[in-house]
């Protein structure tokens, strides 16, 4: 291979878009492992506990961007235990003193203690986005000292996280001079939040785009802030508050010919009025999230999807919507890439009628996670014939060890066809009844795999060589195992 110039190296590698790309190029020799070394800017590190903060800054010493994430998503059954903390702090305290340029921290499922988001907001003079995703730890303390000190933020998202604001104030902390603010997500914090403080915010910063508003927010400041920021793509509602129905029709009413809204999200106990008023925008949505609207009736909220025929992106709870909202879904719904079905109550979730059913009219489906109370292996082969493009398939059943209820057979030949079907799988999530087959099928066809997740466990070791020997690109694996020789093989997992 001719040697090139460093700076061409450098062009090369800046232009690769993916991390992976990115490992791939810095093999080829020293002077490319260098180049990418010296100009890596953004950081994943899936597991906070794989690395120690000291090689990670070693290995890439300009990072501006850096997401860290703490316990496994899988729920059921716990990969990790609950005292398990994966803390922030010691990553904070090696960033504060070889990272001051850091910008971006993305953080989630760790432990976040006031005392290191007070750290961020005075350690790093340019800081510009946190986004903290099912953390703990931390109060509203925490996140007034980020609004008060970082003086750049574009970026403030609080997600799936338990904070109270007991004063309501505390969006008064951000600067009057503030106005690089492009996304703000308070959904989850509890307490009541100050109308004038949120509009005005919004007000003065003309790059907003993104907003999801706690429940304890009016219908009149809502429509307000539409109002002061024309510009919104996403937004995020639900109010509990007694509203008249004046109110929602003043909503309504200003929401026609608002082309800009591309992205909504509905939370807490939605009432019907709010979605009736956002009708006029449906024709726009590429993004619904109904997966935290509580006690919506399932009829208003099929008829609301049913009209956002450009939709790509779908989250939504199976208790909510049923197998035959999913069916409308298809019917209407041809557009959809992304597909998220969120776990409800066993008697009002989905089954495999509802898989089916969306894949019979939704077959440019990338993305699917669905939670639910029984599957079968018919409909696992159908979705695979229909939706071969699927690049992350998330089965969760209910019951771990669950056969298929019609034959009773373990689910070797559904997963089977996934992975022989979709010949672009990355991720996959496998649970019920399996058998070493299934492992034997994902080996030998799932070639592109990259993560693979069973929290039911595996028959024995020989399904896990199977799986080594032939998911060449595989990067992680999670399993739930009591077997002292399935422990012993995934000791020694780099003889494969």
């Amino acid at each position: 291979m001719p040697h090139l110039p460093e700076s061409i190296i450098e062009i090369i590698i800046n232009n690769l878009t993916s991390n992976y790309d990115r490992n791939s190029a810095s093999l080829v020799n020293k002077l490319w492992y260098t180049v990418d070394r010296n100009s890596r800017r953004s950081v994943y590190v899936c597991n906070c506990y794989a690395v120690s903060p000291a090689r990670v800054i070693d290995r890439f010493p300009n990072l501006r961007s850096l997401t860290l994430k703490g316990k496994s998503g899988i729920s059921y059954p716990r990969f990790v235990s609950n005292d398990w903390d994966g803390t922030v702090d010691p990553w904070i305290k090696v960033l504060q003193n070889s990272c001051p340029m850091l910008e971006k921290l993305r953080l989630k499922r760790m432990a976040v203690s006031d005392r290191s988001l007070d750290m961020i907001s005075t350690c790093f003079r340019n800081f510009k986005s946190l986004i903290l995703n099912s953390c703990y730890g931390f109060t509203i303390t925490g996140l007034s000292a980020i609004a008060s000190n970082c003086r750049n933020l574009e970026q403030l998202e609080v997600e799936r996280c338990a904070v109270t604001d007991d004063t309501g104030q505390w969006l008064r902390s951000f600067p009057d001079t503030l106005s690089s603010l492009v996304s703000l997500n308070i959904s989850c914090i509890k307490g009541q939040v100050n109308p004038t403080c949120v509009t005005q915010l919004v007000a003065r910063c003309p790059n907003f785009t993104t907003l999801s508003l706690s429940k304890r927010v009016s219908i009149d400041t809502i429509r307000r802030i539409l109002i002061k920021s024309p510009q919104l793509v996403h937004l995020g509602v639900g109010s509990t508050l007694q509203n008249s129905q004046r109110s929602f029709l003043q909503l309504s009413l200003s929401l026609y010919s608002r082309e800009s809204i591309q992205s909504l999200s509905f939370f807490h106990r939605v009432p019907t009025m709010l979605i009736h008023a956002f009708y006029p925008v449906c024709q726009n949505l590429v993004f619904l999230n109904v997966r935290y609207a509580a006690v919506l009736p399932s009829s208003e909220l099929v008829k609301f999807i049913t009209k956002c025929v450009n939709l790509k992106r779908l989250w939504v709870q199976g208790g909510c919507i049923g197998d035959e909202g999913l069916e409308a879904v298809s019917n209407n719904c041809k557009n959809l890439e992304d597909l998220k079905v969120f776990q409800g109550t066993e008697s009002t979730g989905v089954t495999e009628a509802g898989l089916t059913g969306i894949s019979t009219g939704c077959q440019k489906l990338k993305t699917i996670t669905y939670f639910c109370s029984q599957m079968t292996n018919t409909a696992l082969e159908t979705f695979s014939n229909n939706c071969p493009n699927v690049t992350r398939f998330k089965l969760i059943i209910s019951n771990p060890k669950q056969p298929d209820h019609m034959t009773l057979q373990a689910f070797d030949h559904g997963f089977g066809a996934i992975v022989q079907s979709c010949k672009n799988l990355k991720k996959l999530t496998a649970t019920g009844l399996l058998t070493n087959n299934v492992f034997l099928y994902i080996g030998m066809y799932a070639e592109r795999l990259e993560v693979l997740s069973v929290p039911s466990g595996c028959e024995s070791d020989e399904g896990m060589q199977y799986v080594f020997n032939g998911c060449k690109n595989l990067k992680k694996l999670e399993m739930f195992t009591s077997s002292p020789r399935l422990d012993a093989l995934l000791a020694n997992i780099y003889d494969y």
